[in-house]
């Protein structure tokens, strides 16, 4: 998917410009606040550069969107009897795999709403956030992951399996800060652009100012092997290392608890890969770093200590394990 040619007549750059400008609105209208703002926007970068860096360097590898799971009542976790569903602009037989390991959760249901890159002329701009400003529209194809098999579907039946509920946040993010993002994650390539931004406007747009939905929990990416032919999760953050013993990475408690959950019920590995940069101000990138999640929760730490703000209000506990650098290879 990551290779395909876009066919439209837009100006790429200006058609870059907007769906960045459009996914600014939307993260910026579903934060409570600036901070958490530029924490969602670092997330995004490390991302991008990883899948960017593994298209240019493991081209041999196939490479999955990851899907979210989202609980339909607010407080609850991914295993409260989740909607999992993925966003993908090309659903191909690798997904009937991961769907039916998948399907091993207590879900309630499970989607996946594919996009076509060839009709991005035909999007529409439309302000359904209703706070003055169009946004694009994307035509999304539903499908619905029943008895082994994905079978048609429709929008608004994915969006029935949610109560309706309306949030509203203020867009308070100032605009020197927005600038300071676009100009950075304008340099990635318009395709994973358009594969981000459909994502958030299912996830902020459809479900984050409209309908109730409880803790969300995500697969970054998943990918297949090409030497061992197996799949695997992929958890990936940007990080420096921690300022006091043991130096190394963190993660915090609820994300390891997940990722042990999930590959007791699903079967695949989680490997948590991290952009490894030099501080949090100037963050030049040092390094990726890897390790396997079964080896993160057998040699970190068992003495929690305080993370950051991530996507939480300031002065929140966000309690997390530190796993020491040695344990983590440079993926190269």
């Amino acid at each position: 998917m990551y290779f395909r040619l876009i066919n439209f007549n837009l100006n790429r750059i200006v058609l870059k410009e907007k769906i960045i400008d459009h996914l600014s609105t939307l993260i910026a209208n579903n934060v409570i606040g600036d901070i958490q703002y530029h924490n969602r926007f670092n997330g995004f970068i490390g991302e991008l550069d990883f899948k960017e860096y593994m298209i240019l360097n493991k081209p041999e590898n196939s490479y999955l969107d990851g899907g979210i799971f989202v609980p339909t009542k607010q407080g609850e976790s991914y295993l409260d009897k989740p909607i999992y569903f993925t966003v993908t602009n090309e659903l191909n037989g690798s997904y009937n795999e991961i769907y039916s390991r998948i399907s091993r959760v207590n879900c309630k249901a499970l989607y996946i709403l594919e996009w076509n890159i060839d009709k991005i002329e035909d999007w529409k701009e439309i302000d359904i956030l209703g706070v003055g400003k169009k946004i694009f529209v994307p035509e999304l194809n539903v499908s619905k992951y029943v008895n082994e098999e994905f079978v048609s579907s429709s929008l608004d039946e994915f969006l029935r399996e949610f109560n309706k509920k309306a949030h509203k946040y203020t867009d308070s993010v100032p605009l020197q800060v927005k600038k300071h993002f676009i100009d950075i994650i304008i340099r990635f390539d318009l395709n994973n652009l358009l594969d981000l931004y459909v994502q958030r406007f299912v996830f902020d747009g459809l479900l984050g100012l409209h309908h109730e939905r409880g803790i969300p929990t995500d697969i970054d990416q998943i990918i297949l092997s090409y030497k061992t032919r197996q799949y695997f999760f992929v958890e990936i953050k940007e990080k420096d290392l921690s300022k006091r013993p043991p130096i190394g990475f963190g993660m915090d408690i609820p994300r390891i608890q997940f990722f042990r959950s999930l590959k007791a019920t699903v079967g695949f590995e989680t490997f948590y890969i991290v952009k490894q940069i030099n501080d949090q101000t100037s963050r030049e990138f040092v390094n990726w770093r890897a390790i396997s999640m079964s080896n993160f929760i057998k040699n970190c730490n068992q003495q929690p200590v305080e993370g950051g703000t991530g996507m939480r209000s300031i002065g929140s506990s966000n309690p997390t394990l530190i796993c020491p650098e040695e344990f983590f290879r440079t993926y190269s």
